[in-house]
């Protein structure tokens, strides 16, 4: 069986580390690479991340990760900065006795620092590749799994009218009724149009006691510098100009996926939905750039424990199918 040194990221393996996610992975994404990650200020998260190398020092997986402390007990965990974690695993880990080899000495490294290792590995959608053998490995060497439910729209061989021919009566009554009331739809591309996006996004969230996991200050970052191909803020305006909803995507080019990584609604307009406009809008924007797929997230909580009915069959009510998010837990 292959033999595998599992190391600690450094900085000075940043550059091979991108090339590695970007160029060599077969489920790596821009969430994975060092250029996404370190956007982070120092201090809001322990990076734990791991690379696994043979003795060549060539790159075939690595982890983006962090610890914490969670019950009394040091946990190693899919890099919360991002979406989903790892193991980001090489082109070449084709066979089975690879796989487990590398799930070993993942084990081993984290079984003599941490108690628990919790992985949210890259779903599907967004993957270059299918990642049953890394799935079939954390099963063989006992991992639990547990399973989010996503959504997505297909858009390859649609137009606009056989879409919107999916959607529900209700969605298409409730969005009728956001044409009557003369909103429109943008690309935001100015700071101003991002604060007004961002107020509304907080707007939302404080009704669950929350904030946005990302500032304002580190979305005009993604915007205007680090993530300008990737990240894009769409808006929804009455005729005022007053901002009715938006969405904040993210661009996944490996599977031409197009993902709605925040959406924001005014919840004080009355007498229509501005949210079947937003929806609405997103899968036009996804028509005009080409993309394959629109990925509309998760519609659970506590690991897929608990589902939002409302929530899945709203999403469902604009024609979108099913996917799975699959996190892998393991007690040492």
């Amino acid at each position: 069986m292959p033999e595998f040194s599992v190391i600690p990221y450094a900085p000075e393996w940043e550059t091979p580390w991108d090339r590695f996610v970007t160029a060599d992975s077969q489920n790596g994404t821009f969430l994975h690479t060092r250029r996404f990650l370190n956007y982070h200020p120092a201090g809001r998260f322990r990076d734990a991340s791991l690379m696994a190398v043979m003795d060549n020092r060539e790159l075939l997986a690595v982890v983006p990760a962090a610890s914490c402390e969670a019950e009394g007990e040091a946990r190693f965990r899919s890099h919360p900065g991002s979406t989903f974690g790892g193991p980001v695993f090489s082109g070449r880990m084709t066979q089975a006795d690879k796989m487990l080899a590398l799930v070993d000495a993942l084990d081993a490294y984290i079984a003599a620092r941490y108690a628990v290792c919790e992985l949210k590995i890259t779903p599907q959608l967004f993957t270059k590749s299918p990642t049953a053998l890394l799935e079939y490995a954390l099963f063989n060497r006992g991992y639990k799994q547990e399973t989010e439910i996503a959504c997505c729209l297909p858009l390859a061989g649609q137009t606009l009218e056989s879409l919107r021919a999916g959607y529900s009566a209700t969605k298409r009554y409730e969005l009728r009724r956001c044409e009557s009331k003369g909103l429109t739809s943008r690309w935001l591309t100015t700071q101003a149009g991002l604060a007004a996006f961002y107020e509304l996004l907080c707007l939302n969230l404080r009704k669950f006691g929350a904030e946005p996991v990302h500032t304002l200050e580190e979305l005009e970052d993604f915007m205007f510098a680090r993530l300008k191909a990737e990240v894009r803020f769409l808006g929804v305006s009455d005729p005022s100009g007053a901002m009715a909803a938006g969405a904040c995507l993210f661009y996944f080019a490996q599977t031409n996926t197009l993902h709605t990584q925040y959406l924001a609604v005014d919840t004080r307009i009355r007498g229509y939905a501005p949210s079947a406009y937003l929806y609405d809008s997103v899968i036009r924007a996804g028509l005009d750039l080409g993309v394959h797929n629109i990925s509309f997230g998760t519609s659970t909580f506590e690991h897929g424990h608990v589902l939002n009915a409302g929530l899945i069959q709203n999403k469902e009510g604009f024609g979108c199918l099913h996917t799975l998010n699959r996190i892998f837990t393991k007690h040492f």
